[in-house]
Order: C-alpha cells, then sequence, then structure tokens
C-alpha cells in the first residue's frame, strides 16, 4: 500500500488523545488511498462502503472529544463555533462524496474523496487542531481565551509547513500512476464543487475581514467590543479585575498634513507593531479606528494598567520616511479606565478610558492620565 501520509513530529498537537484519533485518521486516508489507485480502475462498492463507514465512525467521536475538550479549557466561543461548523462541513462533504450506484466505484469517484480527505487533514486537523492545542496550552498558563485566539491569529502563517507536505504526497501518488487532471473536461457535478470551495474561501475570507483591521492586522472594534463584553461579564458575575488603556497617537493629523496619508498609514502600522510588542500576552490590542487604539488588560488592577502604560510609553519608537526625515515621535496619549460601582455597562468604561486619554493630551500628551 503507497501511503498519502507517514505519520510525522510536524503533525502532533502533544495532547495525548487528539494525536491518537489523528494518526487513526491517517491510517484510514492511507485505507482510502489504496481505493483510490487501483490499478484496475474501478473497486467494489462493498470495500469503499466499508472505508467510508469507518472514517464517519471516527469523525463522530473524534469530533465530539474535540468540541468537548474545547469546552472544558473555555476556548473562546468564537472559535469554537467556527469549529464545530467546520465537523458538521466536513461530514456533510463525506456523505454527499459516498454516494454509490450500482455494485462498483470508479476510481475517480473515490480519488475525489481522497483529494478532499488530503486537503482537509492538512487544513483542518494540522492547521485549527494544532491552533486549538496552542490555544489550550496558553489558557492553561494564564492567558485569557480572547487573548489566546488574539495571537493566533498572527501565527496562523506559520501552519502551511504540513500543507505543503501534504500536497507533495497526493502529487507524487499521482505522478507515479501516471495520470493527469482534466480541467477542461470536468464534470457539472465537479464543476459545482469546485466553485462551493471557492465560495466558502470567500466566506472565510470575509469572516477574517469582519474581525481584522485590514491596515495594520489587529483585531477590529467589533472584535474588540465581543471580547470587552465576555472580560465585562467576568467582572460582574465573578469580580475579576480589568482595565483598558485608551490610546491615541500625538499630532496625527499634522503626520498626514506635512507627509501625507502614506506616511500615516505606515505610523500606524509601527504604532499597532510597538503595542502588540509592549504588551502581556494575555492582554488584547485593537485598532478602533483612526489613530485610536484599545488595549484590553483581562485580571488586572489599575496598578498593573499604570505599569503597563508606563512600559509602552517608555518604548516608543520613532518613524521617519525614505529621506530620513522624522515624520512622528513615537509619542502617545493613554487613558486608563477601570469598572467602578457606578457602571452599567462597557460603553461606561470606555467613556471613562476616554476622559482620561483627553485629560493626557490636554496636558500635553506622551503620558497616561486616569479619571
Amino acid at each position: 500500500m503507497i501511503e498519502v501520509f507517514s505519520w510525522k513530529e510536524s503533525f502532533l498537537t502533544n495532547i495525548a488523545s487528539v494525536d491518537e484519533q489523528h494518526q487513526k485518521l491517517v491510517e484510514l486516508i492511507n485505507e482510502l488511498s489504496s481505493i483510490a489507485t487501483s490499478r484496475e480502475g474501478r473497486v467494489a462498492a462493498e470495500t469503499y462502503a466499508k472505508s467510508l463507514s469507518n472514517l464517519l465512525e471516527y469523525t463522530s467521536s473524534h469530533f465530539a472529544d474535540e468540541e468537548q475538550l474545547m469546552n472544558k479549557h473555555k476556548l473562546h466561543k468564537l472559535f469554537i463555533e467556527e469549529h464545530a461548523h467546520e465537523h458538521k462541513l466536513f461530514k456533510k462533504e463525506i456523505i454527499s462524496l459516498s454516494k454509490i450506484t450500482g455494485n462498483t466505484v470508479s476510481t475517480e469517484q473515490s480519488s475525489e474523496l481522497l483529494n478532499y480527505l488530503v486537503n482537509w487533514l492538512a487544513y483542518h486537523i494540522l492547521g485549527i487542531d494544532q491552533s486549538m492545542a496552542r490555544q489550550i496550552k496558553a489558557i492553561q498558563s494564564g492567558s485569557a481565551p480572547t487573548a489566546a485566539l488574539e495571537r493566533e491569529r498572527w501565527n496562523q502563517r506559520g501552519d502551511t509547513e504540513p500543507l505543503l507536505d501534504a500536497l507533495k504526497g497526493l502529487f507524487t501518488l499521482v505522478s507515479e500512476r501516471n495520470r493527469e487532471l482534466r480541467d477542461i473536461n470536468q464534470t457539472l457535478e465537479e464543476r459545482v464543487k469546485q466553485r462551493t470551495d471557492e465560495l466558502e474561501y470567500a466566506n472565510k475570507q470575509l469572516r477574517y475581514l469582519a474581525e481584522n483591521d485590514e491596515l495594520t492586522g489587529l483585531p477590529n472594534r467589533r472584535f474588540g467590543m465581543q471580547s470587552l463584553e465576555l472580560l465585562w461579564e467576568h467582572y460582574i458575575q465573578l469580580e475579576v479585575p480589568l482595565s483598558v488603556l485608551l490610546i491615541d497617537a500625538d499630532k496625527f493629523k499634522q503626520v498626514n498634513d506635512r507627509f501625507g496619508h502614506a506616511e500615516g498609514d505606515n505610523v500606524l502600522r509601527a504604532l499597532a507593531t510597538n503595542l502588540r510588542h509592549n504588551v502581556r500576552t494575555s492582554d488584547i490590542v485593537c485598532r478602533l479606528g483612526g489613530d485610536e487604539f484599545l488595549v484590553i488588560c483581562p485580571r488586572t488592577h489599575a496598578s498593573g494598567a499604570i505599569e503597563l502604560a508606563t512600559k509602552i510609553l517608555s518604548n516608543r519608537v520613532m518613524l521617519c520616511n525614505k529621506e530620513g526625515l522624522e515624520c512622528w515621535d513615537g509619542s502617545i496619549s493613554v487613558g486608563i479606565a477601570t469598572p467602578s460601582d457606578d457602571m452599567q455597562s462597557i460603553e461606561d468604561l470606555l467613556k471613562k478610558a476616554d476622559q482620561a486619554l483627553y485629560k493626557a493630551k490636554r496636558l500635553g500628551g506622551c503620558q497616561y492620565a486616569t479619571m
């Protein structure tokens, strides 16, 4: 039997139960690869159905275990919902690809299933499941679920290597059997599937853009407000400390007026990077709009927020243009706020932070203020 996948350390999530089930999935895919590459051109429907039955039986228990694991460790609800949605789509796709008419199945049909599994294993198991494992580890180390999810958004680019390895294995297998992909002669069903995949990818991109700022790559206002709402509930119900820092770039309008909006965008990107590098792993940095940023500090009293603001202010970075002229001196104003008994919602908390921010600006900027 030619293996599409050989188990490697790069497949590991370091969660024993998950890794054991992943190895089982690899075995099932390799079993299907024998069917998909049959030299006879067709395989018995009974053999095909048995392999699919084993696969669906695996997915039912594996997906249930994963969702239970995510809820147990209280991962961010947005990640859990998206992960569970991927599980449902996978089952639906497998059922669709498993439709059998007659007593035999063509290797083209079984190859279509194998192709889907190869791509799904690389993307879902080696991408999303390893992301799940890293978030669990971060939460166990003290990070808030929202902070763990945000950090993963910055690390997702590193998950491409397993995908390349998986695709390489598939291409080698196809080459050995001397089969060519014939895009021109795709059936209507194949074209519909291709279009569905394209739409699914586009929807994923739209979901990303809906929660992330395109200019800086930081979570946007929507994500920030959702995260803050969750932490506010923890504060109300469990009295878990919470602080926020509202940050504004000093003299930002002058940068745009003198050097143009392109340099203004560079200032925003530089500020976003500097904030991300100076906050703690549990903190969440968001761009609210314009030159206004929000740092959400879970489990943090006012003293901790002041300490963080001081660190950010002391590590400011000057920005020069291509001609070597200083565009921005790195100066920012910071408004700090923590919940109080007279507050009813996150809007009250943000209003207090906004008042503190403008107090810092009135005092000359390049400093923090509280109310």
